[in-house]
């Protein structure tokens, strides 16, 4: 999301829909979306992960109030329009999650709120509003962006600042605590911490980061949305964690960080055969995550080509999280070459899932000047083998951390 002119205009105008209009000023906090290029379900096992912040982003645009109420809205495409509300003190210390499906949304909002209060940060009356052009539920973590810009936007109202970091940690313990996901850290700190031109290697468990150019000569990073969520991904996402966790006690290890493949072929038998393929997946992906981010820095596109599809298979056979619709696109992206027609080379060297699985999107590295054609070619083919639609095909630009501006 570009803050040009048009779109300050049009964040306004939502705005003032939903809270009318008076002189305070307006700010407005963003924060990025994000897509893991490598490294899936290897954080919460403190493990290697190497994401990428993209150009979309979660805006959360407020206002100080006089009171010590916090106001939320989300707000759709339509300016006039506001689709949920929430409300509560300011002073969140002993803020509960909502139980109204309609509004578990706001657990984030609220979650955020709660714990910056327990941290001691002194937050002020407020009215938010939360608008995106980042699609929920494809695996570009829409939530950790949610919760990021709610923080920036709480923060800076109040005159508090925090560490990119720290507000990482707080956005995490948030989601586990009023979300109810136990997710990594990873998501929350690319989100807060990236860096435009690059991607994001993370040592889950050090924290320690570094910044990895994203050099790709004429090639891009694109996404293509499989147009399916699937209700099972949320509790498979915890139930995979609970089998790594199990799987640590057996080969008493702090995380599964800790495994090799050799001491995995030594000690596995004291695993079952589930166990065994969750630390193979996590062993075999951290080594996957160091050789993209080596091959990412010096442009070898063949090599990251080549480990993307060896990270697909695995989340595909051993981590068991992808899904029919997952598996088609994947397979036809990487085949567009053979299927094209006009004998000029599309694209497809490498294609995997993101994101917690079963359904969203998939990664892929093409070419961007024969992009238009892969997506038609994709299109036709997916429609054909899956039944269904294709949804968003976008080319993935290295986007910078979440920050805060005045509209």
């Amino acid at each position: 999301m570009k803050l040009d002119a048009a779109t300050r205009a049009a964040l306004r105008e939502r705005y003032e829909a939903c809270f009318g209009k008076n002189r305070a000023r307006l700010r407005v906090a963003l924060a990025p979306g994000r897509v893991n290029l490598l490294g899936e379900h290897t954080d919460y096992n403190g493990g290697f992960v190497l994401p990428m912040a993209l150009d979309r982003h979660v805006a959360v645009i407020y206002r100080t109030r006089s009171d010590a109420q916090i106001r939320v809205h989300t707000a759709d495409r339509n300016p006039k329009h506001c689709d949920a509300d929430d409300s509560f003190a300011a002073d969140a210390r002993r803020l509960s999650p909502v139980r109204n499906a309609r509004k578990k949304w706001s657990n984030y909002v609220r979650g955020v709120a709660a714990v910056l209060s327990e941290r001691g940060a002194r937050l002020c009356g407020v009215d938010l509003l939360i608008w995106a052009d980042l699609p929920e539920g494809a695996g570009l973590s829409s939530s950790a962006a949610l919760e990021v810009a709610v923080g920036h936007a709480l923060l800076d109202a109040a005159g508090e600042k925090c560490d990119a970091q720290e507000m990482a940690f707080a956005c995490q313990q948030a989601e586990h605590r009023f979300a109810g996901v136990k997710c990594g850290i990873m998501d929350q700190t690319v989100v807060a911490r990236a860096q435009a031109g690059c991607a994001l290697l993370l040592d889950c468990r050090s924290i320690e980061t570094r910044h990895v150019p994203v050099k790709l000569g004429g090639w891009s990073f694109a996404l293509f949305d499989t147009g399916v969520r699937h209700k099972l991904a949320s509790s498979a996402y915890n139930i995979r964690r609970m089998e790594c966790e199990n799987a640590a006690r057996k080969l008493r290890v702090a995380a599964l960080r800790d495994v090799g493949l050799d001491e995995l072929r030594t000690r596995g038998s004291k695993l079952n055969v589930t166990e065994q393929r969750r630390v193979r997946h996590v062993v075999t992906e951290n080594l996957r995550t160091i050789q993209f981010a080596h091959a990412l820095a010096h442009g070898d596109i063949n090599e990251m080509g080549h480990l993307l599809n060896l990270s697909h298979e695995s989340l595909r056979k051993d981590y068991e999280v992808s899904c029919r619709e997952l598996d088609i696109l994947s397979s036809v992206i990487r085949i567009a070459d053979e299927l094209d027609k006009d004998g000029a080379g599309l694209a497809g060297v490498g294609a995997r899932m993101v994101g917690g699985g079963f359904g969203g999107c998939v990664l892929a590295l093409v070419r961007p000047d024969r992009f238009e054609a892969l997506v038609d070619l994709v299109r036709e083919r997916y429609r054909r083998l899956s039944g269904l639609q294709l949804g968003l095909a976008m080319l993935l630009q290295p986007g910078d951390g979440a920050r805060v501006a005045t509209l």
